[in-house]
């Protein structure tokens, strides 16, 4: 299946749920991470529940700091 994530395309087995995604990007470590998926933000207690269709399309977003 076919899932956008920031707008590049990558290819997966399904099914796929969105912390498997997590963790296939190698963000399953990383603070300070938000997640939208078809432009709905998903809160971080349910990225365990959500199955992924394909053709969906996710947003991630990282915090950073700096001045």
């Amino acid at each position: 299946m076919t899932i956008w994530v920031n707008q590049k395309e990558h290819l997966y087995d399904a099914p796929l749920t969105l912390v498997d995604l997590v963790k296939q990007l190698g963000k399953a470590k990383k603070t300070g991470i938000a997640i939208a998926v078809n432009n709905s933000v998903v809160p971080k207690n349910n990225w365990g529940n959500l199955m992924l269709n394909d053709q969906d399309k996710v947003t991630i977003i990282t915090a950073t700091q700096g001045g």
